[in-house]
């Protein structure tokens, strides 16, 4: 039945598709035709644009060149300046040599002088000259003269004074270099150049190009026969566009094709050739569908076979239209396929990264992961040999800074970074591999194919510093680690990156540390910095200025060593604590302030980047606490009677009945309130206080008399000698004979 029914509709529309296949001939001839050469307007208008734009930033960057050199370079302010005197001829020289730098590095600039209007000098990258003498003298009058902005303009560069040629043909902009005497600055760019630059960009055998001025004669033309000067044929031109730089006018069009006017000439031929085509090709149509309906019919069972499972009602609907039937089915294959590509693709990169982070996370001495590796790095297309690896780790540096000013962007930025790294190695013999190991922490593994040594990798790195330095908003620190041999050994050069970055604390943030930035300085043995500590609490706490002196002593000790970020934050936690101890003996009110208002800032200041903000900021925090409490101790009213109590003290150490009750009775204090004033006003008690004077008294007359020890005992206060030593030894930890001993050896 289905057979019958395709028969009578072939036979019903046969003389239909003949008629409409020759009328959608002629009007697909003259479609395209049209479409042609709009197409062909359009590749030109962005030919035409693309090379004003190319113009436009070329000339730019060289004018931008220009002007910053002029506002900034030093060099040329000296040239230009009025007095120079005596050291004319070495400025010339200096500024001589700067316009051949300027030249050499930049290829687009075929010559650079500069024009000293007062002594009417010009000076090139070779020469100084007067005006009368300079081969292109009537430039330089005609643009000292004009009173019209400075432009690019076309035209004939003289060579010399003798010879009558044209010159070369170049373009040229003046820049005023000095207002006050109209000192100026020319730079000629090679009208060679841009002819290369258009050849570069559009195919001179099937389009040409004009670039006119703005009075439509030719500066550049890829045409062969036209005339540098003269006005442009613009009869064949289909696009144009200008330069927002020069003002120039860049006109592009087709050359004329040899075989599209033969083709349009046999028109009629090709239209009955197309005919035929046509018919003979719709003749074939219904020969092969006849013929291939059962395979057809083959195909469409087994869509219908692939979909039944809980889709009877698209199989029965699919009856009707057995094309739509496998269509449908070829889309749920696609869909499947771009899933598992998908799939794939989050698979691979995942295990790339796992991959990545094994390989650092420790030494693998396993027999077989030598063999595992080696199909792994196939697998990442990494087939050759490696022959020696190395380790960097690229720090965010003021990671919280960052991550709070690109809360957006950081993913962006990030891949700029990991972009970065592989274009300043791309073209290099060796391989590079990037993986994020944290959120401010990008690790780097060059893989060494044929020798290649640290140093190398050293300058990339470097490079990569210098340009996030210069280009971005923020800068990183790079720790590399040493050279391992191995894949399996990555790890130990891992360790050693991650070590070195972790010195940054101490080192300082944007710079590049390597292995000998660490061996060769002291490592910091920070638990020889416990005195000074205890020294700086205690001082604080008895309202003693000397605190100051030890904490210099110890920042100048830390400068001299190489520190982790934790254990400098360690040791500022000790000192935290012993402050807060002290403070706490000082009385309420001294200590509420301590922690209402000091103890919040040095937990604050431990977030620091590197040693010195630390270190610094703890100073001002220190000294900004040490006032607040002299402050509180001398606005208490009993304080200048605590002083005088102080200094009876230190005058009657002697007495061996100095006590609390002695005191009482001398200044009419009840011993437990001068013993509780004693206590906050000086921050230890009475018998502490007592000792440390006594004991003090002891050691400078043992080390500056010869006194006996009994009599030195009784001297400061001590009727029992043995009471003297007892307590002479729990205060420096010696007896005093043992003291006196080390002390005359030491002077010796």
């Amino acid at each position: 039945m289905r057979s019958n029914w395709f028969n009578r509709l072939l036979i019903s529309y046969l003389p239909v598709f003949f008629m409409i296949s020759l009328s959608l001939l002629f009007m697909t001839y003259y479609t395209l035709n049209e479409m042609s050469r709009e197409s062909a307007i359009r590749t030109n208008q962005a030919l035409a644009g693309n090379i004003a734009k190319l113009l436009d930033s070329n000339l730019a960057s060289i004018d931008a060149l220009l002007l910053y050199e002029i506002r900034n370079n030093a060099k040329l302010r000296d040239f230009f300046s009025d007095d120079a005197g005596s050291q004319q001829q070495f400025i010339d020289v200096q500024a001589s040599a700067f316009l051949k730098e300027v030249v050499q590095n930049n290829p687009m600039l075929h010559s650079l002088y500069l024009y000293r209007t007062p002594d009417m000098t010009v000076l090139t990258p070779a020469t100084r000259t007067k005006l009368e003498q300079f081969p292109d003298r009537q430039q330089i009058g005609l643009m000292v003269n004009s009173s019209e902005p400075y432009e690019w303009t076309a035209r004939w560069l003289p060579q010399s004074i003798e010879d009558d040629s044209p010159g070369l043909p170049v373009i040229s902009l003046a820049k005023t270099a000095n207002l006050k005497n109209l000192s100026i600055l020319v730079a000629n760019v090679r009208i060679e150049l841009l002819y290369e630059w258009i050849t570069n960009m559009a195919d001179s055998q099937l389009t040409f190009v004009h670039i006119m001025d703005q009075q439509g004669n030719l500066i550049v033309s890829t045409v062969e026969d036209a005339a540098t000067g003269t006005a442009a044929n613009t009869s064949d031109v289909l696009a144009a566009a200008v330069s927002k730089q020069t003002g120039w006018i860049i006109a592009s069009g087709n050359r004329n094709v040899g075989l599209f006017s033969f083709v349009s000439s046999q028109f009629y031929l090709w239209m009955g050739v197309a005919a035929f085509t046509v018919i003979a090709g719709f003749s074939w149509i219904i020969y092969v569908s006849r013929r291939q309906y059962k395979p057809i019919q083959g195909l469409i069972s087994l869509a219908e076979r692939a979909r039944q499972g809980g889709r009877q009602a698209a199989a029965e609907s699919a009856q009707e239209d057995e094309f739509k039937l496998i269509g449908a089915a070829i889309e749920e294959l696609l869909d499947e396929s771009n899933t598992l590509q998908e799939q794939q693709k989050e698979l691979s990169i995942y295990h790339k990264r796992h991959l990545f982070l094994s390989l650092m996370e420790e030494v693998h001495t396993e027999a077989d992961f030598g063999s595992y590796l080696a199909e792994e790095m196939q697998r990442l297309g990494i087939d050759k040999p490696v022959t020696g690896l190395l380790v960097s780790i690229v720090e965010i540096d003021s990671y919280e800074e960052f991550a709070n000013q690109y809360r957006g962007d950081q993913h962006l930025l990030k891949y700029i970074l990991g972009a970065a790294v592989k274009e300043l190695t791309e073209n290099k013999p060796y391989t590079v591999w990037t993986e994020w190991i944290s959120n401010a922490k990008m690790g780097v593994l060059y893989l060494f194919h044929e020798g290649e040594s640290g140093p190398e990798v050293y300058e990339r790195c470097e490079e990569l510093r210098n340009w996030v330095a210069n280009n971005m908003d923020f800068t990183v620190t790079i720790g590399i680690g040493s050279m391992a041999q191995r894949l399996e050994l990555t790890a130990e050069s891992f360790q050693g990156a991650l070590a070195a970055v972790g010195y940054k604390f101490s080192l300082g943030m944007n710079r590049l540390i390597v292995p000998s930035d660490i061996s060769a300085q002291p490592k910091g043995e920070l638990f020889r910095q416990l005195q000074y500590v205890r020294a700086i609490s205690k001082a604080i706490r008895q309202g003693e200025d000397k605190w100051q002196a030890y904490y210099e002593e110890m920042l100048q000790t830390l400068s001299g060593q190489v520190n982790t970020r934790e254990d400098v934050i360690n040791l500022m936690q000790v000192l935290v604590g012993y402050l807060q101890i002290d403070m706490a003996e000082l009385g309420d009110e001294i200590n509420s302030m301590w922690m209402d208002e000091v103890h919040p800032s040095l937990q604050l200041i431990l977030q620091e980047e590197t040693q010195r903000e630390v270190i610094t900021a703890y100073r001002q925090q220190l000294q900004r606490g040490f006032e607040k409490i002299s402050q509180l101790r001398e606005s208490r009213s009993a304080h200048q009677q605590m002083y005088l109590i102080k200094q009876y003290i230190e005058e009657q150490y002697h007495n061996s009945e100095l006590s609390l009750s002695h005191l009482s009775e001398v200044f009419n204090f009840s011993t437990s309130y001068l013993s509780r004033l004693f206590r906050e006003a000086f921050g230890m008690k009475f018998i502490e206080f007592v000792t440390k004077v006594r004991m003090d008294k002891a050691m400078e007359m043992l080390a500056e008399t010869d006194e006996a020890i009994q009599d030195i005992g009784r001297n400061i206060g001590y009727d029992q000698s043995l009471t003297f030593i007892r307590v002479f030894k729990k205060h420096t930890g010696e007896t005093p004979g043992q003291y006196r001993k080390k002390l005359r050896s030491e002077s010796k």
